[in-house]
């Protein structure tokens, strides 16, 4: 129904007459209207009829509201203090326009939401009850409730944020985003919805067209209309909904929102699982034959779903899908409440540990599998007890009675079982009487074993001055091969010297020797039946030497393993508990930089609180804590940690170099982002210096600084002394680690990429960064370190006059920028996703694009760098090319005015890099262009 103002006050009256009078005399009354009065009668019977259905006369006693309908609202209407600009949408409850304040109090564009007129009870009321849930809800990935309010014409009005982005599955097709960058989104929508659940809302609808997500990759949730406050844990149908009808989107619908039960926080889980099925598989879960309505209904109260995996069309997808994600979307989407996820919380939990690699809580619930697990737990008995029950049924048959004889057995060998670890616990007494002799002659055997190699070396070399200059690496080689005949009657110290050897191998940064000696000594140490602190540290110096080499999936279920032992034995504050926290941290650096840093602080608290402080480790910790606090815009924090690394190390009678040259390149790249050039380069220089004196130049740490220190001596303006030092750099870690090393190489070949990127110089950039990213695909994916790679990747690609490609990988490195941070990264850590995209999108010529992504950028706080901060002299400088773009010359020249002076104060402090030679290009340009006004 459409009415203008003037035929909307004639229904208001036409109406009021119609219910003075009588209900048997109102249709004769309808018949007799005549000319415009005749046009509203179509309308005046549904109204009269709706009132005449309703079980009381309350709604009308008290007079309707009377809305101009949104679908007939015109652009330039007033509302409010708004004005209309264009409609954005239309759906059943009311439209949705682009507007802007009228009285001029703020330049801010919103999504204005105006209800249908309709007489259906409650509508009015679930409208106010959508404002009063949105105006409780503040969290960036929900659509902000700016203002809401009646206008003079009974209009109710709500103003949102307005949101100019994509929905979540157009997003991704338009990017053609893998599932692994998808899943990084669904867990922004999990992070809205499980904060509304917090303040106990249910959202109700969620679906793609609910969930937007901007050309940075930030997600915004959309829509509360039909939202409704939980009393509990669960929302009933209420009056207002049943008079209002099922206001959800059936495709979406859990099977208890299609039933009318109760709803809680597992319908929007069912909801959202849902939607990741479509966003990750390509299709939605139910398969249909007619397609209507009611067959829909059936399938999601009653259909078995498919796995992922089988129906997506996509063999990248399938692939990906197969297992853990089948595994969660299948628990999602349970039929019964109490099999599905408890919480969205618990659901995102299980998407963040399939990133990471972790074992996930979800489990495919098929007999085959339950029995696997039970195998694993108790390999031994089942086995047994599988022999013998197997050798009973062939020889009885497969009748009834086999099978019977089979499971008897199988108890039988299980309780035979439990007997036999009853007597080993008798045992244990007589165990802890040996141990003290066992210490003993393990310690004379690991003395003969060190002994009889140097006897060895010498007995090898023709005269003592050839022993002597034996080099340690070739007496820990000559070490290793003896051990593979040695020992073997004395197993601890056979596990004693591999881990002695493992450690030489380690601090020899021979990375693939020592984790080769560390999983023997874990394996040794397991079938030795040993499961206590021993074990443990074991693991955890394997997660140590894992680090540097190509098997890191190897590390989460070493150091979890070492964390049951801790627990088991009730160990919460011991030393190995602070060592076994700072691998963790370690870890994490390349899964989620707030998980990273939580691991540190906890790691330094164990070890500050030991009675006798081990340094060296805590210094670790520190140094761990500020690199995850760097990224996520805590630079203040940062310089603290690492002040208090160093100083500590500086305490060390045997100085770690490699840890004082870690800390204080760190600190100097600090110091850059502080607007400290000067002093960063010198900082770093020295470090390196005395790094290059104790550790020598083929060390991998020595060649990745000098790769670190180029690029800061670059940004300090010494762009050919950068480059010679960089080239020096890739030189020595291809012949040291090799072009397939997945830890040195790639640092130094992405610093190397980023100074030709800067030089222009993009064939020669391409291929140092398709490597590098080809190595953070395969054990990075997910992370901060892969967003940095496809980052600069975009800049290139954008370089090479491809806009569109660029927007894809820019618009992925946003969302793993975000997705790896997990959480806690501060606003103006922000920044450098959205400088990028105002660049990619200005090279497309979209200077409205441009200038939305400079909106986005915030300047950084005085604590954490002094202002002006290099980003906002970039942001000034492309919101001139914005304008200059859009022909807008007077604001041009502001802000290339702006961005000068900025310019001018950084290099008062010494800053340098390519924003001057823009800036001069840019002047030119506006030179030539006509003055402004």
């Amino acid at each position: 129904m459409s009415l203008d103002a003037a035929a909307l006050k004639s229904l208001s009256g036409l109406l009021g007459q119609a219910l003075d009078l009588p209900p048997p005399e109102r249709e004769s009354w309808l018949a007799s209207l005549r000319g415009d009065d005749a046009a509203l009668g179509p309308t005046l019977r549904r109204l009269l009829a709706r009132q005449a259905a309703a079980e009381t006369d309350d709604l009308l006693a008290r007079g309707p509201v009377f809305a101009q309908p949104a679908a007939g609202s015109q652009a330039g209407d007033a509302v409010g203090p708004y004005r209309l600009l264009r409609e954005l949408g239309s759906g059943g409850m009311g439209a949705v326009w682009l507007a802007e304040r009228s009285d001029g109090s703020l330049k801010r564009q919103v999504a204005l939401k105006l209800p249908h007129l309709s007489w259906a009870p409650g509508l009015v009321a679930r409208f106010e009850r959508e404002r009063e849930i949105l105006s409780s809800l503040e969290h960036p990935n929900i659509a902000r409730l700016y203002d809401a309010g009646v206008d003079e014409r009974g209009r109710p009005y709500m103003a949102l944020e307005y949101v100019e982005g994509l929905p979540i599955d157009a997003f991704c097709r338009q990017h053609a985003l893998t599932v692994a960058a998808r899943v990084p989104l669904l867990l922004q929508v999990a992070e809205a919805v499980a904060y509304a659940h917090g303040r106990l809302v249910l959202h109700r609808d969620l679906k793609p067209g609910n969930i937007l997500v901007t050309a940075g990759g930030q997600v915004r949730l959309l829509d509360f209309g039909i939202a409704k406050l939980m009393q509990g844990d669960s929302a009933a149908e209420t009056a207002l909904t049943q008079a209002s009808g099922r206001a959800l989107t059936l495709d979406y619908a859990s099977p208890e929102q299609i039933r009318g039960a109760a709803i809680g926080t597992a319908s929007d889980v069912y909801s959202l699982g849902v939607v990741a099925f479509e966003l990750l598989a390509g299709v939605r879960p139910y398969r249909l034959q007619r397609g209507s309505a009611a067959e829909l209904e059936e399938a999601i109260t009653g259909q078995d779903l498919p796995l992922a995996s089988a129906v997506a069309e996509d063999a990248a997808a399938k692939k990906a899908l197969r297992g853990d994600l089948d595994a969660i979307l299948n628990r999602a989407l349970k039929k019964r409440v109490d099999e599905r996820y408890p919480s969205i919380d618990a659901l995102a939990q299980d998407w963040q540990r399939c990133l990471a690699g972790q074992t996930v809580q979800a489990r495919p619930d098929t007999w085959a599998y339950r029995l696997s697990r039970l195998a694993r737990r108790h390999r031994l008995p089942l086995a047994a007890g599988v022999g013998v029950a197997a050798a009973f049924v062939l020889a009885l048959g497969f009748g009834a009675t086999a099978v019977v004889v089979g499971v008897l057995l199988l108890g039988l060998a299980a309780a035979l079982w439990q007997a036999r670890r009853a007597r080993e616990q008798a045992r244990l007494a007589e165990a802890q009487a040996r141990k003290a002799e066992q210490a003993s002659r393990r310690a004379v055997a690991v003395q003969g074993f060190l002994l009889d190699i140097f006897r060895a070396n010498a007995s090898r070399q023709a005269s003592p001055a050839k022993a002597r200059a034996t080099t340690a690496r070739e007496l820990l080689d000559m070490g290793a091969e003896r051990l593979s005949d040695a020992l073997h009657d004395v197993p601890e110290a056979r596990a004693e010297v591999m881990g002695m050897l493992g450690e030489m191998y380690y601090q020899l940064e021979m990375d693939e020797q020592a984790a080769d000696f560390d999983r023997q000594h874990v394996e040794l140490l397991r079938r030795s039946g040993v499961r206590d602190a021993r074990l443990a540290a074991a693991l955890v110096h394997l997660a140590g030497a894992l680090s540097a080499t190509g098997h890191r999936e190897q590390i989460l279920p070493a150091l979890q393993e070492a964390e049951s032992l801790l627990d088991a034995a009730g160990d919460r504050a011991s030393p190995l508990r602070g060592e076994l926290l700072a691998r963790l941290a370690q870890r994490h650096f390349n899964l989620s930089l707030a998980q990273a840093r939580n691991y540190g602080l906890q790691a330094a608290a164990v070890l500050q609180a030991q009675p006798v402080v081990d340094a060296d480790n805590l210094a670790t910790a520190l140094i761990l804590t500020a690199r995850a606090s760097t990224p996520l815009g805590e630079l203040a924090a940062a310089v603290r940690l690492y002040g208090q690394a160093i100083q500590l190390m500086q305490g060390l009678e045997a100085r770690p170099h490699f840890d004082v040259l870690e800390a204080s390149v760190s600190l100097a790249e600090l110091m850059v982002l502080r607007q400290q050039p000067a002093a960063a380069v010198d900082l770093a220089a020295a470090a390196f210096a005395d790094g290059l004196a104790a550790l020598g130049d083929e060390a991998p740490i020595t060649i990745s600084c000098r790769a670190r220190l180029a690029t800061m001596v670059y940004q300090a303006g010494r762009g050919d002394e950068a480059l010679v030092l960089m080239q020096e750099a890739l030189a020595a870690v291809l012949r040291v680690k090799g072009a397939h090393d997945t830890m040195h190489t790639p640092i130094v070949r992405q610093h190397l990429a980023r100074l030709l990127l800067a030089e222009g110089r993009l064939a020669e950039a391409e291929p140092l960064l398709a490597a590098v990213i080809e190595v953070h695909r395969r054990h990075y994916a997910g992370s901060f370190v892969l967003a940095r790679s496809l980052r600069l990747q975009a800049l290139l690609v954008m370089r090479q006059g491809r806009p569109e490609r660029a927007r894809a990988l820019q618009a992925e490195a946003a969302i793993l920028w975000q997705a790896g941070a997990g959480g806690g990264m501060r606003p103006w850590a922000l920044n450098r996703p959205h400088l990028d995209r105002a660049r990619i999108e200005l090279a497309a010529d979209a200077a409205d694009a441009a200038l939305q992504a400079l909106d986005e950028v915030v300047p950084w706080p005085p604590d954490e760098s002094p202002a002006p901060h290099p980003d906002e002299v970039e942001r000034d400088l492309l919101r001139a090319q914005a304008h200059l773009l859009r022909s807008e010359l007077a604001l041009a020249h502001q802000a290339a005015a702006q961005a000068c002076a900025a310019l001018s104060a950084l290099q008062a402090r010494g800053s340098q890099g390519t924003l001057p030679a823009e800036l001069k290009a840019l002047q030119d340009r506006l030179a030539g262009a006509a003055s402004p006004s």
